[in-house]
């Protein structure tokens, strides 16, 4: 499955960031695309592959993955980031929940990075927490839910710190999204009822990224101050915003996100600000991509080729699928190079069938 060549040339159908080429040819030298578009004229760098009736695609990106199968990315990340790449997640962020003290995250941090020469495909951090709306999450670390900057620097001083989740109307959150925003790192919001006010106010400090949309989310005003009526919930506020980017948990029942709420998100924000995601948690492989432990929804068990094959039964095409699932999240976290067949990208490629099958990845690495 994996192919270790750096010097190739594919051909086949290949999807660009607003197209598919039927007859196309993608070249590659050293690790680096030097063309991809129509087959004719397309220049000829080592070996030819034919791909085929498959497609020629770029490696999925998941920004917002805790686990691959029963391995968890702060306790085994060699582990879980082979369990994605083998399912086509060329690039990827561990993402560590709330409840540990600084010193256990740090620790955590300090595993992660180890892995990551061995792990290409391990691009960096994601804390999803602690400063989180309590309704919205599990234990807190005991240090507390709101910011300390002695503590959060810590973190952020390790350097593999990408993207870091926070619920704007958490005391002290505000002045937190400023200063990690200032430190180089993409500050996310989430797990919140905030309302317009408070969500414009982060947008404004640079909140770039709503972590997974329509979940675990409420309205800032509950109940309903007048029957038969509803409050702006978080959600909405979000989608008023400008700019922003919007992570989806797309599971095949539809439970995380329903697919026509999906729809409405590309109507209201444009299908290039939405990103796919897995969410995915530990738990044993079963049949379905729902990750349900005792009657409640913990996450997922999806790899990102079930996520695009998920997507791509809500009606997208296929070039806006792999816009979902590989540039727009490149983008959003600012992965540079990363997540698109174009002259001067890594090769970071996938040839994979119209089922979302993975037959073969290349990596620039």
């Amino acid at each position: 499955m994996y192919n270790p060549d750096k010097n190739y040339t594919l051909t086949g159908t290949v999807v660009l960031r607003d197209r598919v080429v039927p007859h196309g040819a993608l070249s590659v030298r050293d690790g680096v695309i030097v063309y991809a578009g129509e087959r004719e004229g397309a220049p000829v760098t080592g070996r030819i592959y034919d791909a085929g009736d498959d497609m020629i695609a770029p490696g999925f990106v998941d920004i917002h993955c805790h686990a691959g199968g029963t391995a968890a990315v702060h306790e085994d990340p060699y582990r879980a980031s082979r369990h994605h790449f083998e399912h086509g997640t060329t690039s990827m962020l561990c993402t560590i929940y709330r409840g540990f003290t600084t010193d256990e995250y740090l620790g955590f941090i300090e595993r992660i990075r180890a892995a990551m020469p061995e792990c290409g495909n391990i691009k960096g951090v994601h804390l999803e927490g602690p400063y989180l709306n309590p309704r919205f999450g599990a234990e807190s670390s005991g240090e507390g839910d709101r910011p300390i900057k002695e503590n959060y620097r810590k973190l952020a001083a390790t350097g593999l710190v990408k993207q870091w989740t926070s619920a704007p109307e958490v005391p002290g959150v505000l002045e937190f999204i400023s200063d990690i925003a200032s430190l180089g790192i993409v500050p996310s919001i989430g797990h919140s009822s905030a309302g317009t006010a408070d969500v414009s106010e982060a947008v404004r400090r640079g909140a770039r990224i709503v972590t997974h949309l329509f979940d675990a989310t409420g309205a800032s005003v509950e109940p309903t101050r007048y029957a038969g009526t509803i409050e702006v919930s978080f959600n909405a506020a979000c989608l008023l915003q400008d700019g922003m980017y919007y992570e989806l948990i797309c599971d095949e029942k539809e439970i995380h996100v329903r697919g026509d709420l999906v729809r409405l998100a590309a109507k209201c924000v444009g299908k290039n600000r939405l990103i796919a995601v897995t969410d995915a948690c530990k738990g044993e492989s079963r049949e379905t991509d729902v990750n349900i432990v005792n009657g409640e929804l913990y996450g997922s068990l999806l790899t990102m080729d079930r996520v695009a094959k998920n997507i791509r039964a809500l009606g997208f095409s296929y070039d806006e699928v792999f816009g979902m699932t590989s540039a727009t999240p490149a983008e959003a976290i600012g992965l540079e190079k990363v997540g698109r067949l174009e002259e001067g990208y890594l090769a970071d490629v996938l040839v994979i069938d119209a089922d979302f099958n993975v037959k073969s990845v290349f990596t620039s690495y």
